[in-house]
């Protein structure tokens, strides 16, 4: 995404862990998310998962609770 994208930097720790563990990407999402959340300062987030969102969805889900 970022060589298509200029202005997007994904930081190489990410990529290096996505590359080892595909999970590692809906950890990183979900784990931004509840910072978020908790800072307060938006109403929400849009999120695109694609084929993931099941994923994604019961991930964030477990964290409400």
């Amino acid at each position: 995404m970022a060589a298509a994208i200029p202005d997007i930097e994904v930081p190489t720790a990410l990529v290096e862990a996505v590359e080892r563990d595909r999970a590692a990407g809906v950890e990183a999402a979900c784990v931004q998310v509840e910072q978020i959340r908790a800072s307060g300062a938006f109403a929400g987030v849009h999120l695109v998962p694609v084929t993931r969102y099941r994923e994604v969805a019961a991930r964030l889900e477990q964290q409400q609770r």
